[in-house]
């Protein structure tokens, strides 16, 4: 039917509070719901199926506080291709990590998903999102999601799976949303971004092979750099509201020649 960690948290299939395991890297996708969720192997897989459960050492936690409201044109893709650029790809290492944060709270359930998604971009064993109230409300009425006196216990359960103030992380990190401009990524991989305004700024690790890949230059901006082709559907971007964005960007607008 799709895309397990896109179809999953649609049908209310994916809840708050559930533990969901994937033969896919991205399945921390559904954490954007409040879910605890990671990617497994096949051999995984085949235990989970079996017996429901897993075994798995704890992982470090990481908070990471994200404030300020978004510029117009800015997205959660774009928040955490900025954490990625500012801290590397392998900057969440083994962590579970929890967004929050202003700008956190100020997206949408799908963003959220996206955030979580782009969590094991970051090198995060899992990435989630506390339920609220913007929670509740995008997933009541979904095919798979309690109803009627299940429906109220469930909310209660629901609230309370949020961090309790004062806890202590292995790890916290801030990022200052309000100034984030649309991110690019100019190499081959998430950790090679800039603003789009920006300067092309190579890092050490094959830098010139990404740019001669890319073929981009040093100090170049990329802002202005003629689109081939753009590619709309991925894990991360393939939601309704993605599609309505893009939508409303070619809006009245052709095809090049």
């Amino acid at each position: 039917q799709g895309i397990s960690h896109v179809i999953s948290p649609e049908l209310g299939i994916a809840l708050p509070g559930a533990t969901l395991v994937c033969c896919d890297s991205h399945t921390s996708t559904v954490g954007g719901l409040g879910a605890l969720a990671w990617g497994i192997g096949t051999t995984e897989g085949e235990h989970a199926l079996a017996t429901q459960t897993l075994v798995r050492s704890r992982p470090r936690t990481m908070r990471v506080e994200m404030n300020g409201r978004l510029p117009p044109g800015v997205t959660a893709k774009d928040m955490a291709l900025a954490l990625i650029g500012r801290h590397g790809a392998t900057g969440g290492d083994g962590h579970a990590i929890e967004f929050c944060g202003e700008a956190v709270r100020g997206l949408g359930v799908e963003a959220r998903l996206t955030l979580c998604n782009m969590a094991v971009e970051f090198g995060a064993w899992t990435g989630l999102v506390a339920p609220d109230a913007t929670t509740v409300d995008w997933l009541r009425g979904r095919p798979h999601a309690p109803r009627g006196d299940q429906w109220d216990a469930a909310i209660a359960h629901w609230r309370s799976l949020c961090s309790d103030p004062g806890a202590s992380y292995d790890r916290t990190l801030e990022l200052d949303c309000a100034t984030l401009a649309p991110q690019v990524t100019w190499g081959t991989h998430p950790g090679q971004v800039v603003g789009v305004l920006d300067p092309v700024v190579p890092d050490a690790e094959g830098a010139q092979r990404a740019l001669d890949y890319m073929d981009v230059r040093a100090g170049q901006v990329l802002a202005g750099l003629p689109i081939d082709a753009a590619f709309i559907g991925s894990c991360t971007n393939s939601r309704l509201s993605d599609l309505r964005t893009a939508a409303a960007v070619v809006q009245g607008r052709r095809v090049a020649a």
